[in-house]
């Protein structure tokens, strides 16, 4: 998965998170659909610059691949160990997990929205966030983003 398949993602309708479980479509198999549906209203931080669509989609992914069903203490930690070894590598390169902390913009707000736009925020930063985060996934999950 490059950049530009992103932005393709993103103009057919799918959001950060979305795009997240799309580029694992292969390796999710038959949860695929449900998880896509689950994360349809976690993109852009929630919309209240809350924590970036991008990540909430990696944790569904890393849940998938280590949570547990039935109650399990020693399969949820180790998913509680995934997800910080997750957040470990995505801090190592960027300053926060939000969206205002991301993008430099908090877009709630109309005039930072018209910015991010005029910034190729949406069509650059953000895809080139999403990229680091399934490259991070990949490694810790194992999957492949492969098409």
């Amino acid at each position: 998965m490059d950049i530009d398949e992103l932005n393709v993602l993103y103009n057919a309708g799918y959001d950060c998170s979305q795009s997240i479980i799309k580029a694992f479509e292969k390796d999710l198999g038959d949860d695929f659909e449900p998880l896509i549906k689950s994360t349809n209203g976690l993109g852009m931080g929630l919309l209240q610059g809350a924590t970036c669509g991008g990540i909430l989609g990696a944790l569904v992914v890393i849940a998938h691949k280590f949570g547990n069903v039935e109650p399990d203490m020693s399969l949820k930690g180790l998913c509680m160990i995934k997800r910080e070894q997750f957040f470990m590598m995505f801090k190592q390169k960027y300053p926060g997990v939000t969206c205002p902390e991301l993008m430099g913009l908090d877009i709630r707000n109309n005039e930072d929205n018209i910015k991010a736009y005029q910034q190729n925020i949406y069509t650059e930063k953000c895809p080139s966030i999403c990229l680091d985060i399934i490259r991070m996934v990949e490694e810790i999950t194992g999957y492949s983003s492969e098409r």
